[in-house]
């Protein structure tokens, strides 16, 4: 699996000391609308769902590309069939936060529409950088508000258009971005829109935006997280082809005392548990 030292969408959203600019927001959300249509438009006779969009499984490159991962609940559907009228998979499967509100009611089964739902959450954390049910008393009240129509709180999201509300472009993009947000939540799945057009449409504001632009977006977002958020080097990953279990020692290379720790109990215990 390649390795992607970036982490995950929402261990960047949620550290606020790290800047990201409504370009680079926009680059994510664009990044993420491509993954999805190519996952819903990948063979004329199937569609793939992947059924738990949300950021926690969204990983990012050392220069903030997304990639999306974590497949465990995805269904590969037929086109042909309907699968909004058949029974709804164990609760298990599905992040409840993330969740669309018929899959919530349990009235259907993982589709594209679920999908679409979820991206629309997922913009609301993009632009709001807070958990979508932090506006509300508990987790159960949440859910219950969800379906019934009601959706995650947007005060964070004005306040963000207040801040850029002297950069007309900025300010265009979170107010694209919102209205795609609320498109791809509505209540019936069957007004919210092909993910394949919110590809495109995402696509077509992101070529607007200058390149140059973008990549100082990135590097300053970069030069945070090495502040705030260290990222992890491939080299802690213990290659294992080179522990002898004989010995119960490394027979090359070096061992990151981050990993195994100073204690030469713990050592030894880690050693074994390998």
């Amino acid at each position: 699996m390649e390795y992607l030292p970036g982490g995950n969408l929402k261990r960047l959203l949620m550290n606020k000391r790290i800047v990201l600019s409504p370009k680079l927001r926009l680059r994510l959300s664009s990044e993420i609308a491509n993954g999805v249509s190519f996952l819903h438009n990948f063979s004329k006779a199937n569609r793939l769902i992947h059924n738990d969009l949300k950021p926690d499984n969204i990983l990012l490159t050392e220069d903030l590309h997304c990639k999306i991962a974590d497949f465990g609940a995805a269904k590969l559907i037929e086109y042909t069939t309907s699968s909004l009228t058949q029974a709804e998979p164990p609760v298990n499967q599905m992040t409840l936060t993330y969740a669309a509100p018929e899959r919530l009611s349990g009235k259907s089964s993982p589709n594209k529409e679920h999908d679409t739902y979820s991206f629309g959450v997922i913009i609301h954390s993009i632009l709001s950088r807070e958990n979508p049910d932090l506006a509300f008393v508990s987790l159960k009240m949440y859910l219950n508000e969800i379906k019934q129509g009601e959706r995650p709180g947007t005060k964070a999201i004005d306040d963000l258009k207040r801040t850029h509300a002297a950069e007309p472009n900025n300010l265009a993009i979170i107010e694209h971005l919102a209205s795609v947000m609320c498109r791809c939540w509505d209540h019936n799945p069957r007004r919210r829109p092909k993910m394949l057009d919110i590809r495109n449409d995402l696509a077509e504001l992101l070529n607007q935006q200058s390149n140059e632009e973008i990549a100082h977006c990135v590097g300053a977002a970069l030069a945070n997280m090495q502040l705030y958020l260290p990222m992890e080097r491939q080299h802690r990953c213990i290659p294992l082809e080179r522990f002898n279990t004989s010995t119960e020692t490394f027979t090359g290379g070096t061992v990151d005392v981050a990993v195994l720790g100073t204690d030469s109990q713990i050592e030894r215990m880690i050693l074994k548990k390998l």
